[in-house]
């Protein structure tokens, strides 16, 4: 009968192999069951479940797809836990007669006791050859915890790779002061900062006029002796030596000239050029010079300009017929209509935000400001205010007391007044002017000085307009503070008794270095006040 079975249970077999097959759909107890058929059939014997019985395992599943009641407890534990007193037999096959399982129990309520590391654990990995049951302890498997992957780390540690050592540093002779310089020092001697020198040569107007100027007049330069103040990085030198120079002195306070004297090495004018440091009445020069270069020029002129630094040169060591280049430079002044710069600048502080910060305001008046302004606001003719020539100009010449007087040309609420410079080389044709009315494609180091007033008023072409300007440093022997006053006046016509005109501006400005105190705030404010207190 079994052998009739076997034929036809593989006849349904073959049957199911040819079929297309269908998933099944099979607990877990009933996989396994099947699964020790199968094994059964294999071996030719029957599984005994009475053996499984003995164990505590009902069913002959081997505790698959049981009750858990059914099952005995096996306690588990964060390390290996193992079956104590396992003993094994084996009987006719490799099947297991008899099996005694006694597992650890717990002490204490929720702790586990610890395995005892005695005794032999079965490798997972490594099955028992022949089929030969282990004599030991039985390790449970269990899951991977990967924090004991930390425990099982070599204690040692890993030697680190020696340390690099670091390059020195190498810094040229000529930099040496320079590079002990820190950002409080470069606030003083702000020349020596490298972003400074890149914008005063960065496609500047007064570079292109040196250089016009220079190849124009090359027969002053020829054979020569030349003296360059305040040289920076010392292109005016080298331009001065490419022109065939005999010899050129590049002189500057400023530590800039620890970059001056690298570059003249690398070009190679060392035998040409001597970069001397210091002011020009603390120097000594070898030999007098036959021509000056300097870009003495400041704001308004005068503010901080190197017109001390020109003039003790020219009486030290200029020689008699010597040039100065640039050697004329004139000021002048004009009122204008700059109603949105001065809202820009000064009338925002009015309302911030719902806040009344007129107090800020009051700073903004108080100095003036620099601005590139365009020539359609201007509302008066210029008025020249100062005229220097270099050659024969003296130190009290850059005091400037005199009456202006300005004519309408056009109509309009006054709102500030404007200065702006202009210079020359007497031997050339060629000026540089900072006239807001002149177009350049090259930019400028010196804007228009921008005077705001309190009250802006409106200027009639009826009527004459004159003042009185003072411009002058506040200190003896510097241009670094300076003070300028305007006093301004409507009349009928030009008259010198201003008691019968209507005074309009009387107003005190200060260009300083620093910030301006509560004090030099509070006297540059004007004299008439704010009109009826209205704002404008």
């Amino acid at each position: 009968m079994t052998g009739k079975k076997n034929k036809k249970s593989l006849k349904t077999g073959n049957k199911a192999t040819n079929a297309p097959k269908k998933p099944l759909k099979l607990s877990l107890a009933d996989f396994h069951n099947q699964l020790d058929k199968q094994v059964t059939q294999k071996n030719g014997k029957k599984m005994n479940t009475n053996k499984w019985e003995s164990s505590g395992i009902i069913g002959g599943t081997r505790g698959r797809g049981v009750c858990c009641k059914k099952l005995p407890i096996v306690p588990r534990h964060l390390g290996d836990t193992t079956v104590q007193n396992a003993n094994i037999t084996k009987s006719n096959g490799d099947v297991p007669k008899t099996t005694s399982i006694l597992a650890e129990t717990r002490k204490t309520p929720g702790k586990l006791e610890d395995p005892k590391p005695n005794g032999l654990h079965r490798n997972p990995d490594k099955p028992n050859r022949a089929g030969k049951p282990s004599d030991g302890k039985i390790t449970l498997l269990r899951r991977a915890n990967p924090q004991d992957a930390s425990r099982g780390r070599p204690t040692t540690q890993v030697r680190s790779c020696p340390r690099i050592a670091t390059p020195p540093r190498y810094v040229p002779q000529e930099l040496k002061e320079v590079d002990l310089m820190t950002s409080a020092d470069f606030r003083y001697d702000y020349a020596a900062d490298l972003k400074n020198m890149r914008f005063r040569q960065q496609g500047q107007y007064h570079m292109q006029f040196f250089k016009t100027v220079m190849h124009q007049n090359r027969h002053l330069f020829k054979g020569r002796i030349i003296l360059v103040l305040s040289c920076g990085t010392g292109t005016l030198a080298l331009m001065s030596a490419q022109l065939g120079a005999k010899r050129v002195y590049a002189v500057d306070y400023s530590k800039v000239t620890g970059y001056a004297e690298l570059v003249v090495r690398h070009n190679c004018q060392e035998n040409v050029i001597k970069v001397l440091h210091g002011h020009m009445k603390d120097l000594q020069l070898p030999e007098k010079v036959d021509g000056i270069v300097c870009t003495w020029m400041g704001h308004c002129l005068l503010f901080e300009s190197e017109i001390l630094e020109v003039l003790e040169a020219r009486d030290r060591w200029l020689k008699k017929g010597g040039f100065i280049l640039p050697d004329m430079g004139s000021l002048y002044i004009v009122a204008s209509e700059e109603h949105n710069l001065k809202n820009d600048r000064c009338n925002w502080w009015r309302d911030i935000y719902g806040f009344n910060m007129n107090a800020m305001r009051r700073y903004s008046l108080a100095e003036p400001r620099y601005a590139k302004t365009s020539g359609e606001k201007i509302l008066t003719l210029a008025h020249g205010i100062l005229s220097l020539d270099l050659r024969k100009a003296k130190q009290e010449d850059l005091f400037i007391d005199r009456k202006i007087r300005l004519k309408v040309k056009k109509e309009g609420f006054l709102e500030c007044f404007l200065l702006f410079f202009e210079v020359q080389f007497s031997s050339s044709q060629f000026k540089m002017s900072c006239n807001p009315c002149c177009k350049t494609p090259y930019k400028s180091l010196w804007l228009q000085t921008v005077l705001f007033v309190e009250q802006p008023f409106v200027l009639r072409s009826n009527l004459h307009y004159t003042g009185n300007l003072k411009f002058k440093p506040l200190k003896p022997n510097s241009l670094k503070e300076m003070e300028i006053r305007i006093d301004f006046y409507e009349g009928l016509e030009y008259d010198d008794d201003w008691d019968l005109c209507i005074r309009r501006v009387a107003k005190r400005w200060l260009m300083l270095e620093r910030f301006q105190t509560f004090s030099e705030v509070e006297s540059c404010q004007d004299e008439l006040g704010e009109a009826d207190g209205q704002n404008f």
